[in-house]
């Protein structure tokens, strides 16, 4: 035999081996794609996504299709075909994963309306299995289209609410959905199922830096896209807050604002005393205080609290809530801050007791507000106890109305020995005056909720006047 005749059959023999590697490579293919549901897609309204994987380890995907059969019509959300390597690759095709993350529903080809639906996704390989066509994969999935909103009913009258007060909305959401409750402006208050089991019931606190026109809105979704709004036409009584002049010193930055910035890693000194005292008293109060609205999400759903609270035995009130406070230094207004809460002295290091039952939800030291307790009283109301010189309890510890829970004193922001005591609902801020009324509580929480067991008869009895200092400067804070 000649070379040439002999080079001929080998290169033969090895086109041979080479056309078995790559029949036996996509005849022996024999596992077809994988289809996965990323997500539940049972119950599916405007904004639920579809989110489908389809994976082929082996030769890859030749062609996916992705349809939904509504009411016997057919709607294309996917058809895709997928490149090959060619006739002459053992690997067959280029891509071997598909995702499809879409919300079939905000398509406007795809009709918003209820009846029977269907999913249908099929996916075929680059396989020379059945009659070169390939693996085949098929889902088929009923699922329930629904885009028919909640319906709200309004369960008890409006009544009168003042700025920065609190107030109860009683309502009803049918079906039941997972997410409801009250808006005001951008701050939102969760409902929960009434104790008399009569629909729902929302504690809500007008934001006292809101104008008494912002709407008091009941809003429910299904978690599916399908929502609803209704007004509910409270009485929104204005207040005014009082303006007060605060003068700082380079003796007073020196004396809080290192400390503070020592215990709060996240901020980092700037070299000047006046743009350190600047960082923590807007910063910082931003973050403290976004930690407390934190606080609030992990409240226990019931009512931890009996009765009145009260304000700190034989205090007095050194400031006042919602202050509006312009910090001077050097003679020149450099910042100004709300001052949300009540700053209450008696003496040094006196004993702080619980305005109320309650849980620690919080214990330890809190930028601007130095040593702080935080108590949950149950339904997103908690309470405040600031500046104290020590602490006693831990986070997870009951206690009960009148039980010592630390000593008063000038950590954190502050300039004397005083309390600093805030009620924080749902991370708003709210005038304690009115929890520290019996008649109050009686009247617009007790009664609105039919709870006797809220108000004990000791807790009718008239609370002391709050009596106001003069003319002093408030505490810094």
């Amino acid at each position: 035999m000649s070379k040439k005749g002999l080079l001929f059959i080998i290169v033969l023999a090895l086109i041979a081996i080479y056309l078995g590697l790559i029949g036996n490579a996509r005849w022996g293919d024999s596992t077809a794609p994988e289809i996965s549901l990323e997500q539940p897609f049972e119950l599916v309204g405007p904004t639920t996504p579809l989110v489908l994987r389809i994976h082929d380890n082996e030769t890859g995907l030749r062609d996916i299709s992705v349809r939904i059969i509504h009411n016997l019509e057919t709607f294309s959300l996917a058809d895709q075909s997928f490149s090959s390597e060619g006739w002459l690759s053992a690997a067959g095709g280029r891509d071997h994963e598909f995702t499809l993350n879409v919300i079939p529903y905000a398509n406007s080809d795809l009709p918003r309306r209820q009846g029977q639906a269907q999913l249908i996704v099929t996916a075929r390989d680059y396989s020379w299995r059945n009659w070169f066509e390939g693996n085949g994969q098929r889902l088929e999935k009923e699922f329930t289209p629904q885009f028919t909103p909640p319906r709200l009913e309004l369960l008890s009258p409006p009544t009168t609410i003042v700025q920065g007060g609190t107030g109860i909305v009683r309502y009803r959401v049918i079906p039941e959905v997972s997410f409801h409750g009250i808006k005001i402006g951008k701050a939102f208050f969760p409902g929960y199922p009434a104790p008399d089991k009569a629909g729902m019931f929302a504690f809500i606190a007008f934001p006292y830096n809101l104008p008494s026109s912002t709407p008091i809105q009941v809003i429910a979704d299904d978690g599916h896209g399908n929502s609803a709004l209704m007004d509910v036409s409270f009485k929104v009584k204005p207040q005014a807050w009082r303006t007060r002049s605060i003068t700082i010193s380079d003796s007073f930055i020196r004396k809080t604002v290192p400390t503070i910035l020592a215990q709060t890693p996240e901020l980092q000194s700037m070299g000047d005393p006046l743009k350190d005292f600047l960082l923590v008293n807007d910063t910082l109060r931003k973050m403290n205080n976004e930690t407390i609205s934190k606080l609030a999400k992990n409240s226990r759903h019931e009512f931890l609290w009996k009765g009145a609270f009260r304000q700190l035995s034989g205090s007095q009130v050194e400031a006042s809530f919602a202050d509006h406070r312009k910090y001077t230094y050097k003679g020149q207004v450099v910042d100004t801050q709300d001052h949300l809460g009540f700053d209450l002295a008696v003496t040094q290091h006196y004993p702080v007791e619980a305005a109320n039952n309650g849980i620690v939800i919080f214990a330890g030291y809190l930028g601007i507000y130095g040593n702080t307790i935080i108590l949950d009283h149950g339904y997103g109301l908690l309470s405040l106890y600031a500046h104290l010189s020590s602490i006693e309890g831990k986070p997870g510890d009951a206690v009960i109305l009148g039980q010592p829970i630390g000593k008063s004193g000038t950590t954190g922001l502050a300039a004397g020995d005083h309390l600093h005591f805030s009620l924080i609902l749902h991370g708003e801020q709210v005038n304690p005056t009115e929890w520290w009324d019996p008649f109050w509580v009686k009247t617009r929480i007790k009664d609105q909720l039919g709870l006797p067991s809220l108000v004990k008869p000791t807790d009718e009895e008239p609370e002391p006047a709050t009596t106001h200092l003069g003319p002093s400067p408030a505490p810094v804070q």
